[in-house]
Order: C-alpha cells, then structure tokens, then sequence
C-alpha cells in the first residue's frame, strides 16, 4: 500500500491511528499508520493523483511517502475521513 500496487481492503480509523487490511486471500497486506507518522492530509484531484478515475484521500507520511484512498460511496465520505485525519493530526501535535 502506498507507492505500489492498487490493494482493495478496508480501513479503520481509530482515536491514534489508521489500519488498513487489504489485498487477495494469497497476498494479504496489513498496515499501521500512527497519527505522529501522518504530515498532512489533502483531496487529490489531478490526473496522476486519481485512481480508476476517482478522486482520493492523499495522506502525506513523513518519511515524504503517500498513502491514497478512494472507492467511497460519495465524495462528502472522503472529505469526513480528511477531517477525521486532520484532527488526529492536531491531537498528536497538541
């Protein structure tokens, strides 16, 4: 996830933290994401951005990689997830 291949999966958001369970039964993926590893959070809407067509969610990690989510029902869904991630980054700053 992030930087390869498309994995379909779920994600969890938690007070401190992102999980993401993705992938095939023979290539199953798991991920952590601390709220202290997230730089910034931003809707991605350019051409290289999009996946399928879609706008996504871009989470910018501080080791300057990024992790991108779409495949929402609605557009309102992925600007929530950014305010919810925003504000897991401000709780982690405070």
């Amino acid at each position: 996830m992030g930087g390869g291949p498309h994995v379909a999966g779920r994600l969890d958001l938690y007070p401190d933290r992102l999980h993401l369970d993705g992938g095939s039964r023979d290539d199953r993926r798991t991920r952590e994401i601390d709220g202290d590893e997230i730089a910034a959070v931003r809707i991605g809407r350019t051409d290289g951005e999009r996946i399928g067509g879609r706008t996504v969610l871009v989470v910018e990690l501080r080791d300057d990689s990024t992790v991108s989510f779409t495949g929402f029902q609605t557009l309102g869904t992925l600007h929530e997830l950014a305010e919810r991630l925003e504000a897991l980054i401000g709780a982690g700053r405070g």
